[in-house]
């Protein structure tokens, strides 16, 4: 598909994982574990509790600023929690959130942007050496359907509103009703997420079941739990990124700490602070850090892999911890495979498969047309 051509939302297909959602996984554990801390990024550390008003608000926000469900909101970001949690509000508002990465020049912004239809677009001030609001206004420049520009940043800027943490609570204070809203039901088919193929330099539709699926398949191949926290360098604006990051971390109840703008020696900072994690980070960077590895529960290596191809396994090399790739296939498929004897595994060598509700999801498996194509109920259906 052309990034210039306009996309349809995937079929409905009904299934055990379909109804649930991730605001309904924010909003249970607001209910059960209110200060333990979800997202946590080098200028923030946000309870469940303090998450499900922020998104609840936002969404708020976003209609109050005339957004209508099923709109699509442009979000630009790096490894921060805002990008996070202004995601999972867009979807609890009805909206669909497309994804971007920070280092997109205007007018591959504005593509992706007018590809989507979209009405909205936001990202911080500053990322490192990038400025994706500055970036954000000359896409929406060139895109006649945004028709609203907002700031994650606590910044005053021309020709943008501002949702910073801050700003989101101030109105959340002058809506108290808000938390009225936190149990709502979820409609049959909870609106999807959009993130960009950039190989191909189109967008990719996935229904929120797919990614929970995707992301419970992770944390059981992963082996993460509520004690042990997860420290990614990913930013959450990929599939991998996404389902790694805040997916397992919704659904495992572990603690995510988003490490960005990487810089190697705050990485190795946050890397001691964290003591026992699991880490996440570019299969390329491994052998750079492998000193690092001492006391993680696991070290998660991330190959990106183009469908079709086929498969070149990563470099081998010993590490006192275990290690699990994942495969990052496209913007399709996401699949972890925990290393045999320091050995890469290919993916989905044997089916994928999760339990639930007595019976067994089929979640991913070698498709029989070749090369790394994959189905299942992890799989997005492109």
């Amino acid at each position: 598909m052309n990034v210039a051509q306009p996309i349809e939302s995937p079929g409905v297909r009904r299934d055990s994982l379909a109804p649930y959602s991730l605001d309904t996984l924010v909003s249970g554990a607001a209910r059960l574990r209110p200060a333990a801390i979800a997202f946590a990024d080098r200028g923030n550390a946000l309870p469940f509790g303090l998450v499900a008003t922020q998104i609840a608000a936002l969404a708020r926000m976003f209609t109050d600023c005339g957004l209508q469900p099923g709109e699509r909101i442009v979000l630009v970001g790096g490894a921060e929690a805002n990008v996070a949690t202004t995601a999972i509000a867009a979807l609890r508002g009805g909206f669909v959130p497309a994804l971007a990465p920070v280092d997109l020049d205007p007018s591959a912004l504005a593509a992706y942007a007018g590809a989507i239809g979209a009405a909205a677009i936001a990202g911080p001030a500053l990322y490192g050496d990038f400025a994706p609001l500055e970036t954000c206004l000359q896409a929406a420049a060139a895109v006649p359907t945004i028709r609203l520009v907002a700031n994650f940043g606590p910044e005053e800027h021309d020709g943008a509103i501002g949702i910073s943490p801050g700003a989101i609570l101030q109105y959340a204070a002058r809506h108290p009703d808000l938390g009225l809203e936190r149990g709502k039901p979820v409609p049959a088919e909870p609106p999807p997420l959009i993130t960009l193929d950039r190989r191909d330099a189109r967008p990719v539709l996935h229904r929120q079941a797919t990614l929970i699926t995707a992301g419970l398949d992770f944390v059981a191949r992963a082996r993460i739990g509520r004690v042990t926290p997860i420290l990614t360098t990913l930013p959450p604006v990929s599939a991998a990124g996404f389902i790694a990051g805040p997916c397992a971390a919704l659904l495992s109840g572990a603690t995510l700490y988003l490490h960005g703008p990487f810089s190697e020696e705050d990485f190795l900072a946050a890397r001691n602070q964290a003591e026992s994690a699991h880490l996440i980070l570019p299969v390329a960077l491994a052998s750079d850090f492998a000193g690092i590895f001492d006391g993680l529960a696991s070290a998660v290596l991330v190959s990106r892999l183009a469908s079709g191809e086929s498969f070149a396994p990563p470099p081998a090399f010993e590490a006192p911890c275990p290690i699990v790739d994942l495969y990052a296939i496209d913007e399709t498929s996401v699949i972890a495979e925990p290393r045999r004897n320091s050995v890469p595994v290919p993916p989905a060598l044997e089916p994928h498969f999760i339990g639930f509700e007595e019976s067994r999801i089929l979640t991913i498996e070698q498709a029989a047309n070749g090369g790394l194509s994959f189905r299942g109920a992890a799989v997005t259906v492109d």
